[in-house]
């Protein structure tokens, strides 16, 4: 959270992202993201305090890990393969 507040302060300073990316902070696109948040929220505004923690970290969730499938490239070739191995068929002899 503490990331997330010191962004805050130094977007509130005027700072671009681009800036606090080269502090090494964080990168541009989360940034870009927590600008865009703030901005609807008005958390930029320097006459406002920031928010608590608690309201930062309800806003700010981490985005749910999403789930890669990847697929094979034998998997077109998946009966042959599977009828060379039931055969007896060495998997480097397969491969080659």
């Amino acid at each position: 959270m503490y990331h997330y507040r010191q962004a805050l302060v130094r977007m509130r300073q005027g700072e671009s992202d681009r800036q606090i990316n080269a502090t090494g902070l964080m990168g541009r696109r989360t940034l870009g993201a927590l600008r865009k948040q703030a901005d609807e929220k008005g958390w930029l505004d320097p006459a406002r305090s920031l928010p608590p923690d608690h309201e930062l970290a309800a806003v700010l969730q981490p985005p749910k890990p999403t789930q890669l499938q990847a697929q094979s490239s034998l998997e077109p070739h998946r009966s042959l393969v599977e009828q060379w191995w039931s055969e007896g068929i060495d998997g480097t002899t397969i491969h080659a």
